[in-house]
């Protein structure tokens, strides 16, 4: 039987190195098989039970709860509400970012990131407690606001380096209109980098135009492009001409397809 490393599995599932060492430790869900220097090995019996985790994460179970499912004698269908769309982590950092506590925010957005592939983390936690600023007063929902993003889009800065190290399929250039603070452009990036690409990230660049000429663009697997807001018509235009003459591969973030879409 074929076995993996952990940083293949990590590529085949999008499931993050640290998240599936978190299953193992923290809930016994996974125990892979060891090398003699102690690294672990996976098969695909791992890789099924990885997806049955990842099925019921998706279906709003807490990461807490899967083991007694995945050991339901009967294995019976999850007895939940379907509407569950956010994790039970949410309402506790929104309660510690309104008090401002940011040691316990940082405990609690560690928390998530660590146990939760990123699909997860992004729409049943980042997604619930941006949508949950709404409802806040203004002049203290940028206090909030404030404090959940530096700690998230740190962390996220922290995985992205890390994981750097370990990339294997060469390097991606992921290029960003929106600033540094900006989660999203994170998530794009750590979605290349679970893919095993080295990812550089340049941050509050509107021009694309000289991508498709710079003589370095070659050293690059991937060239990526994120906004999270409309772009313009020269912007399209520099895309287009980037997919045009560019050898590797190039994606798009989820607007921007859809802007493509429309024309």
């Amino acid at each position: 039987m074929k076995k993996y490393a952990i940083r293949e599995i990590s590529e085949m599932t999008g499931v993050k190195p640290v998240t599936l060492r978190a299953w193992q430790r923290r809930y016994s869900l996974i125990e892979p098989e060891r090398t003699p220097k102690g690294h672990r090995l996976y098969t695909q019996e791992h890789i099924d039970l990885i997806d049955k985790i990842q099925s019921w994460l998706n279906k709003g179970v807490s990461i807490g709860k899967v083991k007694a499912l995945l050991e339901a004698r009967n294995g019976g269908p999850y007895d939940a509400d379907d509407n569950v769309s956010q994790l039970d982590d949410v309402e506790s950092v929104l309660e510690a970012l309104a008090s401002l506590n940011k040691g316990k925010a940082e405990t609690l957005i560690n928390s998530v990131v660590k146990e939760y592939p990123l699909n997860v983390v992004d729409k049943q936690f980042i997604q619930p407690v941006q949508q949950a600023f709404a409802s806040i007063r203004p002049s203290l929902r940028a206090l909030q606001y404030g404090l959940f993003y530096s700690i998230m889009v740190n962390k996220l800065n922290a995985i992205i380096d890390s994981e750097n190290k370990a990339s294997r399929f060469g390097r991606a250039l992921l290029i960003s209109t929106v600033g540094n603070t900006d989660i999203g452009s994170r998530l794009m990036a750590l979605t290349l980098v679970e893919q095993g690409y080295n990812v550089t990230l340049l941050d509050e660049v509107e021009d694309f135009s000289g991508l498709a000429i710079h003589p370095a663009i070659e050293s690059f697997a991937v060239i990526g492009i994120y906004s999270a807001k409309a772009i313009n018509e020269p912007q399209l235009t520099a895309i287009n001409q980037l997919e045009e003459q560019f050898s590797g591969k190039v994606v798009v973030s989820e607007l921007i397809q859809q802007l493509r879409c429309e024309k």
